[in-house]
């Protein structure tokens, strides 16, 4: 092996800008369109709930907070759009920079618990309807609700301390820093098994015995359509967003993480290829990962308690609406 090979520009930290350019800015705006209209409607829901009821039941609580975390990413992203468009050059200043990463593994590993808890509650509610009864409380809920934004602030924490990067004197944002490689991966090992494979393994364990509860009839136990429908909804679309957004994120980042830390030290022996392949596939993971704030919606839909009832009487409220101001036009 050429002992040059580790200098070649290929395996530079800014081999990829021109891909990076050319495809964040086009994910970025889609998800924050999609975002945006799903995480309105949703507002509009929920507030019309809030104002009927005065509470929000246990999952709309939960799904409340899985809002404010996407809507907290989805604002966020015009500031990466404008990063990129602007050829890799932040003007928001290094605070902003840092916060802007915070608030995306924030919501990434808020979200990936939000869900694990829906879970477990449609669990219960299904299978052991009488615990959950017990536990169908506000008070219940919020303190779960507290303890996730607690737990994932204070883990994704260190990101708030990575060092600045500075390239050719301008400053670069939304990058990995050769500097903070080692620090990056060691926050990756740690996150990959609790932020993301133990709540698959809950997920899908709360998955497997909902299924194998709807698949098997027990008209006896007053399970209504309803419920076996969110159940079996829950079950779809969670597994989805984690198989699709998150599994592909962690793999691939724990692959690039660990590639550009023998690239950091030169001891990266495989080709230039393979580098170049990893980089451009993490950055379709992120963007894979990035799209669950703009899927969540689609949970509230189909999971959320009264949500589509909500909906058709402000679709139908909204065209009795029309129907009467034509009405009065024409006559």
């Amino acid at each position: 092996m050429n002992a040059s090979f580790p200098e070649r520009s290929c395996l530079s930290f800014n081999s990829t800008d021109d891909f990076k350019r050319l495809v964040y800015p086009a994910a970025y705006i889609l998800i924050f369109v999609l975002g945006l209209v799903g995480h309105s409607l949703s507002v509009c829901i929920f507030f019309s709930q809030w104002r009927t009821q005065k509470s929000f039941t246990p999952v709309n609580l939960l799904m409340v907070n899985l809002l404010v975390s996407d809507l907290m990413l989805v604002s966020s992203l015009p500031l990466r759009v404008s990063y990129y468009i602007q050829n890799s050059h932040w003007i928001f200043g290094h605070i902003t920079c840092k916060v802007i990463s915070y608030v995306y593994y924030l919501n990434m590993y808020s979200s990936v618990y939000f869900l694990v808890a829906l879970n477990i509650l449609r669990y219960l509610a299904l299978v052991r309807p009488y615990l959950y009864i017990r536990i169908q409380t506000h008070y219940v809920a919020g303190i779960v609700c507290a303890l996730i934004w607690l737990f994932m602030g204070l883990a994704c924490s260190p990101l708030l301390f990575t060092k600045k990067n500075n390239d050719d004197d301008s400053f670069r944002c939304l990058e990995l820093a050769e500097q903070n490689v080692d620090q990056l991966l060691f926050i990756n090992n740690v996150t990959f098994p609790v932020g993301f494979v133990l709540p698959l393994v809950v997920v899908i364990f709360c998955s497997v015995l909902v299924a194998k509860n709807l698949l098997r009839p027990s008209p006896a136990l007053g399970r209504t359509s309803p419920c076996r429908k969110k159940a079996c909804a829950l079950v779809i679309i969670s597994l989805g967003i984690f198989l699709v957004c998150f599994l592909p994120y962690h793999v691939v980042r724990t692959i690039f993480l660990t590639n550009e830390k023998l690239v950091e030290k030169h001891e990266y022996k495989d080709s230039c290829d393979y580098i170049l392949a990893v980089r451009k596939a993490a950055v379709i993971a992120h963007c894979l990962c990035t799209a669950n704030s703009c899927l969540d919606p689609i949970l509230f839909f189909f999971v959320g308690e009264n949500s589509r009832s909500f909906f058709a009487k402000w679709i139908g409220g909204r065209k009795l609406h029309v129907q009467n101001t034509v009405v009065l036009y024409n006559s």
